[in-house]
């Protein structure tokens, strides 16, 4: 389980946190015992903030947490969209 690090209770506190991270530096897998109602895509980006690897959902209308993220988890960007495109695509791999 990923610890939560911050809670971000509106949707100005949510882009005055992005301002202070790096850009998309890699992403994560979508996990389950992450709440999230908005699920749209199978991963996750994850950024640089306070010497950290983060993630950052919406768990609830206008609740955002962050999560700290092993380094370990991080993969490459496009990744994971790139597998899941492959799998999804008509005649694609089973």
């Amino acid at each position: 389980m990923l610890k939560r690090i911050k809670r971000i209770p509106s949707h100005s506190g949510h882009a005055r946190w992005f301002a202070e991270t790096s850009d998309a530096i890699g992403e994560i897998r979508r996990r389950e015992d992450i709440p999230s109602p908005y699920r749209y895509s199978p991963s996750w980006s994850v950024y640089r903030w306070a010497n950290r690897f983060v993630i950052c959902v919406e768990t609830a209308h206008r609740q955002y947490d962050v999560f700290e993220v092993p380094a370990s988890m991080v993969l490459p960007l496009g990744t994971i969209d790139a597998e899941f495109s492959a799998a999804n695509a008509i005649g694609g791999a089973s």
